[in-house]
């Protein structure tokens, strides 16, 4: 009997459903206009995926689950910190270090923007900095080079469009980070 079309079919349903995934989490980080924004879109994609991952560690028979398991993750318990349950799969071996550095600073930043009152523009020096350091972002664009005297709309034209390329390039590589762990599956290689 042969198995290979019935595979290449298995292969394709996962493929497709990886990519409505990606798609879906990716028109929800695109829906956010500004870093605030995307910031807590991206923490609420994170803390979807990492709650899969943790549960995935967890006995799944209906006792273990509501008298050790959810006790342990709700809100008051020792797992019901975001933090503490990145900290759980990274010590696991489930998330590697770059993705964990990743998740730590993506809260630290949204944490950061919860407690300041300004609007950040994506290319503010204060966004491109922690930007530049996640893992998950191959590179940022270089900053265009302005000639001083030269047409202020141009100016401003080449301003927005930097600007619309750091979101897209954060809004991608996010979609990329976000998918990655989402995809993960404890414990299998």
């Amino acid at each position: 009997m042969d198995t290979a079309p019935e595979t290449c079919l298995v292969m394709q349903a996962k493929m497709e459903e990886t990519q409505a995934f990606e798609n879906r989490v990716l028109e929800r980080l695109n829906a956010g206009k500004t870093v605030r924004s995307l910031l807590i879109a991206a923490v609420e994609l994170l803390t979807e995926a990492v709650n899969i991952l943790v549960l995935q560690v967890f006995r799944k028979d209906d006792y273990a689950v509501k008298y050790a398991v959810e006790p342990l993750l709700d809100g008051d318990g020792p797992l019901g910190d975001l933090s503490v349950r990145l900290k759980l799969i990274y010590g696991l071996g489930v998330l590697n270090r770059a993705e964990y550095e990743d998740c730590e600073l993506l809260m630290a930043l949204r944490e950061e923007l919860n407690h300041d009152g300004n609007e950040y523009s994506f290319t503010d020096d204060e966004m491109l900095g922690p930007f530049g350091e996640l893992h998950c972002v191959t590179a940022l664009p270089p900053t265009p080079t302005f000639v001083d005297g030269s047409d202020p709309e141009l100016q401003a034209m080449q301003r927005q469009r930097y600007m619309q390329i750091v979101r897209s390039t954060m809004v991608l590589s996010l979609t990329e980070l976000i998918s990655r762990i989402s995809l993960k599956k404890a414990f299998q290689k």
